[in-house]
């Protein structure tokens, strides 16, 4: 009966366990302590975008410390990689990986931990290790080397390069949809 009553523990906290880090945000989650943890170093999207995925701001304000009300301690334009470095609660403290050095805090609601894959129109497939993925392929961004990402695609686990252009937040509408004939031959009719 105890070693039931055990088993049935032990996979209530392995579901629990697997709940938490299948959660879709990018911070520690709700039960973290009130004091900052180190970050583990995880490249991360900043994102200016409103929870429908239109455009919202341009611009990310991060903070001087974890708190909507702190003084600016920089902005990060829409779209820029960062690195963790620390974590309270749902803010995430974060250093730009590219363009100007800037670091602060900002509140998880405006990081992304998985990105799409997105090359260039027509297609918009990516080139990825002698394949190609199909647009808006999943990965997370583990590591920038000059003008490439260094990813892993959600899907597969599969790892390698792909251009730092075709790192996105969210696929085109332009993506995956058939060209019209009209501008496949350069075309373009107006009804009069």
């Amino acid at each position: 009966m105890r070693a039931a009553l055990a088993g049935v523990l032990l996979l209530v906290a392995a579901g629990f366990t697997a709940a938490v880090t299948t959660r879709s945000s990018v911070s520690a989650g709700p039960h973290s302590p009130a004091s900052a943890k180190a970050g583990d170093g995880r490249l991360v999207l900043v994102s200016g975008r409103d929870d429908h995925g239109l455009p919202a701001s341009e611009r990310v304000t991060l903070r001087g410390r974890p708190a909507a009300d702190a003084r600016a301690a920089g902005e990060v334009p829409d779209g820029t990689l960062a690195r963790v470095l620390a974590v309270r609660g749902t803010w995430l403290q974060v250093r730009t990986a590219e363009g100007a050095n800037v670091q602060g805090w900002v509140d998880d609601f405006y990081l992304r931990g998985v990105v799409h894959l997105v090359g260039s129109a027509p297609t918009c497939q990516v080139p990825f290790g002698g394949e190609v993925l199909p647009d808006g392929e999943q990965a997370v961004v583990l590591d920038l080397r000059g003008t490439q990402a260094w990813v892993r695609v959600s899907r597969t686990g599969a790892t390698g390069l792909v251009a730092r252009s075709a790192v996105r937040e969210i696929v085109p509408e332009r993506c995956g949809q058939p060209e019209s004939p009209e501008a496949a031959d350069g075309h373009h009719h107006h009804d009069g």
